[in-house]
């Protein structure tokens, strides 16, 4: 347990330092063998940068995001090593398998960077000419202030941790069989409704995780009830919606614990905690310790 946290911990600050998005994508459901692992992974779920949100609430668009990702997995099926390339929208990443064994069982992505030559057929210009009902000049404006990828000796320091966390992600897989959920995926890309309306929570949770966030905004975001977002999420993620948000929440403040020296009162409040007491009892509640104890051992 200690050593998934430490891992999820390292990954925000990866994340931080370079200013990329990383995801992590479960192609045989292996990250659900544990719950515990499942819970610590899930804030790297979803691409959550306001481009890529834009993207996604066009339904078509968003229909070609998920199209992605039997790609990403006939790709590192065919390479077993990471690679790069860009995604339908012209955002550039780097792919790196988590394999156990012969069984390609997810892939870490790790970039969402806005390139100055991206492909003809993948960028925002060829997106609003397939989507119309796209604003060209909002999604110009937005990819514009997607990051610029770092120089490639950060880079390539970058992927060699990747590689190494993706090698310990795979020994987790313990023998998983992918062989049988690898197949449906690669002819059935679709996804259940519960997952793609958990997916959605999710995005709206991480886009406003330092406000304060209720259940009936989700639904507004989601189009459905408050009632059936939460009865699905508690279904899917394996925790109820409040939860998960002060999870979350907790989880980006140990990130500023580490890296910074602002004080725990301006953490709380950073973070959406509009009390200091109460943000102490939720991160107590979650790693046993509260932030200024957690801040001393870890700094």
């Amino acid at each position: 347990m200690q050593t998934i946290q430490s891992l999820q911990r390292y990954l925000f600050e990866l994340s931080n330092t370079y200013d990329a998005t990383i995801c992590i994508k479960d192609f045989t459901g292996f990250m659900r063998q544990d719950k515990a692992i499942f819970q610590a992974l899930s804030p790297f779920e979803n691409h959550t940068s306001a481009y890529c949100n834009y993207v996604k609430s066009n339904k078509k668009c968003y229909r070609e995001c998920l199209d992605m990702i039997p790609k990403i997995l006939r790709k590192c099926t065919e390479t077993r090593s990471t690679f790069s390339g860009f995604c339908h929208a012209g955002s550039f990443e780097y792919v790196i398998p988590i394999m156990d064994g012969e069984n390609i069982l997810g892939a870490i992505t790790f970039g969402g960077y806005a390139s100055n030559s991206p492909p003809k057929n993948k960028n925002h210009h060829a997106l609003a000419e397939r989507h119309p009902e796209l604003d060209e000049s909002l999604l110009e404006q937005l990819y514009l202030k997607e990051p610029a990828l770092p120089d490639e000796q950060h880079i390539s320091v970058v992927l060699r941790s990747l590689e190494f966390i993706a090698s310990y992600l795979g020994s987790l897989g313990n023998g998983y069989c992918a062989t049988e959920n690898t197949a449906k995926l690669l002819t059935q890309p679709k996804q259940k409704q519960e997952d793609v309306l958990v997916e959605h929570a999710l995005t709206y949770i991480k886009m406003h995780v330092t406000e304060k966030i209720c259940i009936e905004d989700i639904a507004r975001y989601c189009n459905y009830s408050s009632s059936y977002v939460s009865r699905n999420f508690n279904k899917v993620v394996g925790m109820n919606i409040n939860t998960y948000i002060n999870k979350l929440k907790v989880e980006v403040s140990k990130t500023y614990l580490i890296t910074s020296n602002k004080t725990i009162a301006d953490i709380a409040e950073i973070v959406g905690f509009e009390d200091l007491s109460y943000y102490s009892r939720v991160f107590s509640s979650f790693l046993g310790i509260p932030p200024a104890e957690f801040r001393r051992r870890f700094t």
